[in-house]
């Protein structure tokens, strides 16, 4: 596939076929996990009406990610990318199938969704890091600012291809069906990664063991100024600001009484968004600038959440939620593409981890506080206030990155990777 100029940076990155295998690949079992996303959002709400567990429920899944996150990213560097990426695939494949199962047969109680939960977060604390590495290692260097955008791009795509699969679903046939299918687009994407092949880096002096290892990047990372700043506050928009998402059930059902059908709608306007953001930053193909657009889309995001809390209409909440989902997101994958330049490449796992856990475990824990507000105060109240709380840390980057240059070292090409061998 020829990369044409029209297009940028997206035709650069999918001119590898390597990369193209690993897309379609990441594009079936996103759009399956947002589907299930939706599909466990609704069962909860039916089983409880409570806005406190549907942030309970996630946050189940953040307690092993964040334990286990960096542990994974650890693994990676020692182990490959590729080897744990294929094996915490078939793993979900397999929950998935179970929960279908067991939903179809009646059993799929809160208490079984809660186990389901926990193991999801399990898989994930590996699977996270692993997917955050791989992307490095299955295209060129040169391709690589693309490349991350467009991994998000699959994953935005992804969170508005399933909610639109999964509501129809859930309103003709309930929420066991909608687990049948993302089961087997698990398996499919399974299959799909063992045609993909990675260069692994050297590293460099050799291991530690495991707990030298870890310690060694954790230590990297806190020492890093612009990768430490980064995470930071990319962990303030998804503590305060994305927390959102897991809230949108109540919204749909209690704010707007549009029922399922408007909870997908409403997690297809904010996947619309973000798949607008993920598609622009990959056709820009370059880190020049991208320290600013983090800075401003991350107040974009407190200011348009803050409307969103104030004006319960619905169709005014959908054109809101798009822009919540581009500016939220675009902040997620700056990030990503930052760090990945910036990092060292035999700490990348380890380094990718910590700021994975920022966009998929620090949400969670958002949800579970506001979630158990809302069931004080109405869905509306903990919204506005993880807005302006998020407005006022915004006020101090503005700050930090005038008075340390963040700019300049956020975007300086510092790593090295030195491929050592191909994994398949």
């Amino acid at each position: 596939m020829a990369s044409g100029s029209a297009i940028g940076g997206i035709g650069r990155a999918l001119s590898s076929s390597n990369f193209r295998q690993y897309f379609y690949g990441l594009l079936g079992s996103t759009t399956g996990f947002w589907a299930y996303r939706v599909a466990l959002g609704w069962q909860i709400w039916e089983l409880t009406h409570s806005p406190a567990w549907l942030g309970g429920i996630v946050f189940v899944e953040v307690v092993p990610m964040l334990l286990l996150g960096p542990i994974g990213g650890t693994l990676v560097d020692q182990k490959g990318s590729l080897i744990i990426t294929r094996t915490m695939q078939a793993c979900w494949a397999l929950l998935m199938a179970g929960l279908a199962a067991a939903t179809l047969a009646g059993f799929a109680h809160i208490s079984f969704l809660l186990v389901i939960a926990f193991l999801q977060g399990a898989i994930a604390g590996f699977s996270n890091p692993g997917h955050l590495a791989l992307i490095a290692r299955v295209v060129p260097r040169q391709d690589l600012s693309p490349a991350v955008a467009l991994q998000s791009g699959v994953v935005q795509c992804g969170r508005f291809i399933g909610p639109a699969i999964a509501g129809p679903l859930l309103a003709a046939y309930g929420p066991g069906m909608v687990y049948a299918l993302v089961a087997v687009a698990f398996v499919a994407a399974a299959i799909n990664l063992w045609f993909v092949t990675t260069l692994e880096p050297e590293r460099p002096g050799g291991s530690r063991g495991f707990r030298g290892d870890f310690i060694d990047g954790v230590r990297y990372t806190r020492d890093h100024f612009a990768i430490r700043t980064i995470i930071l506050y990319t962990a303030a928009m998804s503590f305060l600001l994305r927390p959102v998402v897991e809230l949108l059930p109540g919204f749909a059902d209690v704010v707007f009484q549009r029922g399922a059908e408007g909870l997908a709608w409403l997690m297809m306007s904010f996947g619309l968004g973000s798949l607008v953001s993920a598609i622009h930053i990959a056709a820009r193909g370059q880190t020049k600038g991208l320290t600013n657009m983090f800075i401003v889309n991350l107040v974009i995001g407190a200011i348009s959440l803050l409307a969103f809390g104030l004006l319960p209409h619905f169709w005014t909440a959908m054109g809101l939620t798009v822009i919540i989902g581009m500016s939220t997101n675009t902040v997620s994958i700056v990030s990503q593409i930052l760090a990945q330049h910036m990092v060292a490449g035999h700490m990348r796992a380890r380094v990718m981890s910590i700021l994975g856990t920022t966009f998929r475990a620090v949400p969670a824990a958002g949800a579970l506080l506001q979630g158990s507000a809302a069931s004080f105060f109405g869905l509306a109240t903990p919204v506005l206030a993880g807005s302006i709380l998020c407005i006022l840390a915004w006020m101090r980057l503005v700050q930090i990155a005038r008075t340390h240059d963040l700019a300049r070292k956020a975007e300086e090409d510092t790593s090295a990777d030195k491929p050592a061998k191909v994994t398949t």
